[in-house]
């Protein structure tokens, strides 16, 4: 077993630790995958569950506080949800010490985060998937900590996250420090840190079989982690079973009735493929707006610690006209869907607005305070108040299109808008809509949320909530590769190295215009297999490589190279480094092995395989040794 650990045990621990290597030992070398992942698994899954456990209660606390500070009743405070005890208490509370309630909230969780774990920022889901694929799923023993800390004072003080990211990393991180603390290797660790990320969010969720799916898909926009599937049920079931005891069976949403036939009319879906543009078109304007106010701040703040606390004076001049985009959004949604009427009574009497548009601009408002409470690196998650702007906006259109399908009621439209908007920001459209069936109890749902949810994630293209995502899996060399560059980060190296530097020169360009006779030879003599092809002037306009052979083939030797479909390949020009040539292979849409390395005028320059790669990581390596051995004989 290899990895390096991150954490120093106290001497006490040190012993039982050895036992239970020694027992893990034996159990790898005797049981089976499966069986030693039901062992491992429950046990990352009961640690991470009973941490989120552990969070939500701060949560409960921290919101208690700060409710407490603008003078709502502690008789009338229920629940994590700051934005429905303000509605609930609006005529008795002091509306204008919101924002300093979330100034104040934001600066103790900005101050917590830049400096004790930077890695915290933001919503948390997107930092375990960035430690998966490119950080070896490392994860510091201080950063479940940090981060439970932190966003319980964001959104205890009415910021706009919600549980869900806080609860990934924090499991993630439980995950992470079981498996370098047993020292298990690369693959066992990744899969040990989605495993927490299954089980936390079961705790909290109640969803046992779409957290699992979750944890395995939020990983890329168009696979899963399948080898992490059976780890991740195991986990979030026993994490789901061993907090059981705290929070009781019940569902998170309250379900309605509705005649399942009803769901399955000509007419019933027509309109679902309407929605489905409209979540899609929704969903595009909030990563937008999440990432656009990230930007923006980060260009004209350049300190990070005020970048929260701005973002939350933003979050909390919007709250204090529309309050329901204030807090994690759980008891709001509940609440709409028990009584919508309850959510709306704000609102002044004399807005003149339509029902169906005062919905959707509440949902406009809780996906711009989202983007600025979180967007601006403050600390909580985006599933919450993602599925209640879903859900208002799919409840407005029930309202709209009321007359005209057989839907008596609009707010199956919120269920199914839930699943769809949230699949469309997140790429996950399968956990998704399982999820939502699961914590409503109705899964007459599934099969319209899901029809909902990936035309949705079709329609709304590469845009994501969850900007570490990668397409799909890529090869294990380059996942060893990635470990190797974060062993290196570890250690201070410093990778000086351009991608001409180990570009090789030796592979022949073809140009467009040459018969296919000439890759057929350069195949069969010269033994090449990938062929750059260009334009007259040298330009690259694609490449053939060894799955081309069949089309090769096939078709006439004089024919032109032109009449093959070519592949378009990864580039990246020559004076780019080392890791951007790793990202830009992770991010290629197919699952090609080497990137075409091109000057300035989009000119063939050279190609470099995954061997080129490993080789110069490793040459990095024993130069930094060399440079390091230098220094200390001066």
């Amino acid at each position: 077993m290899g990895g390096g650990i991150l954490i120093n045990l106290p001497p006490l621990l040190v012993k039982p630790l050895a036992v239970f290597r020694s027992a893990l030992t034996v159990i790898t070398s005797r049981f089976s995958v499966i069986e030693k992942w039901i062992i491992l698994g429950s046990v990352i899954g009961l640690a991470s569950g009973l941490f989120a456990s552990f969070f939500y209660v701060m949560l409960e606390t921290t919101t208690l506080f700060f409710a407490r500070i603008i003078g709502v009743d502690p008789a009338n405070i229920a629940g994590t949800d700051l934005g429905m005890i303000i509605i609930s208490n609006y005529e008795s509370i002091e509306i204008m010490l919101l924002v300093p309630s979330l100034l104040v909230g934001a600066i103790v969780s900005s101050i917590l985060v830049y400096r004790f774990a930077p890695e915290a920022e933001g919503h948390g889901t997107d930092a375990a998937i960035a430690s998966y694929h490119r950080f070896a799923g490392m994860l510091r023993a201080r950063v479940p900590i940090v981060k439970a800390v932190a966003s319980s004072f964001t959104i205890g003080s009415g910021g706009s996250g919600g549980i869900e990211g806080p609860s990934a990393l924090m499991g993630a991180g439980i995950g992470s420090i079981i498996a370098q603390a047993l020292r298990l290797d690369l693959w066992d660790r990744r899969i040990a840190l989605v495993a927490g990320i299954s089980g936390a969010l079961s705790a909290l969720f109640r969803a046992p079989i779409g957290t699992a799916i979750f944890a395995v898909e939020v990983l890329f926009k168009r696979d899963i982690a399948s080898d992490a599937l059976i780890p991740a049920l195991v986990a979030s079931v026993v994490g789901y079973a061993a907090t059981l005891p705290f929070w009781g069976f019940s569902e998170v949403f309250p379900a309605i009735e509705v005649n399942p036939k009803s769901l399955y009319t000509i007419d019933a879906l027509a309109s679902y493929l309407i929605l489905s543009f409209i979540l899609a078109f929704f969903a595009i304007i909030y990563v937008n707006m999440f990432y656009g106010v990230n930007k923006l701040l980060r260009r004209h703040i350049k300190h990070t610690l005020a970048r929260p606390v701005v973002g939350a004076a933003l979050a909390g001049a919007v709250g204090l006209a529309v309050p329901h985009a204030l807090g994690s959004g759980r008891e709001v949604l509940v609440s709409l869907l028990e009584n919508p009427s309850d959510v709306l009574t704000v609102f002044p009497a004399d807005i003149q607005l339509g029902l169906p548009i005062m919905i959707i601009l509440l949902a406009v408002a809780k996906m711009a305070t989202t983007s600025f409470s979180i967007g601006s690196g403050g600390s909580g998650g985006v599933f919450m108040p993602s599925i209640l702007a879903g859900a208002l906006i799919g409840y407005a259109y029930g309202l709209a299109v009321e007359a005209y399908t057989p839907i008596e009621d609009p707010l199956v439209y919120a269920y199914l808008g839930m699943a769809g908007f949230f699949a469309a920001a997140s790429k996950a459209p399968l956990a998704t809509s399982i999820m939502i069936a699961e914590m409503s109890n109705d899964y007459a749902f599934l099969i319209p949320a899901l029809l909902i949810s990936y035309v949705a994630r079709e329609l709304s293209g590469g845009v994501t909530i969850y900007m570490s995502q990668i397409p799909h899996r890529v090869r294990p060399e380059l996942v060893n590769m990635e470990a190797v560059l974060a062993m290196l980060r570890a250690k201070g190296v410093k990778l000086q190295v351009r991608a001409a530097d180990i570009a090789e020169k030796t592979f022949i360009p073809l140009r467009v215009d040459y018969p296919v006779s000439k890759a057929i030879e350069l195949i069969s003599r010269l033994r090449q297999h990938i062929i750059p092809v260009t334009d007259e002037g040298g330009r690259v306009l694609g490449a053939i490589d060894a799955s081309y052979l069949e089309k090769l083939l096939s078709l006439d030797p004089n024919s032109p190279i032109a009449k093959l479909p070519l592949r378009t390949p990864p580039v990246v020009f020559e004076d780019e480094d080392l890791v951007h040539v790793m990202f830009v292979l992770e991010e290629s849409e197919e699952d090609t092995y080497y990137v075409i390395v091109v000057d300035k005028g989009f000119r063939y320059r050279g190609v470099i395989l995954y061997q080129d790669l490993a080789s110069a990581l490793v040459s990095a390596y024993m130069h930094s040794i060399s440079s390091v051995k230098e220094k200390l004989q001066v």
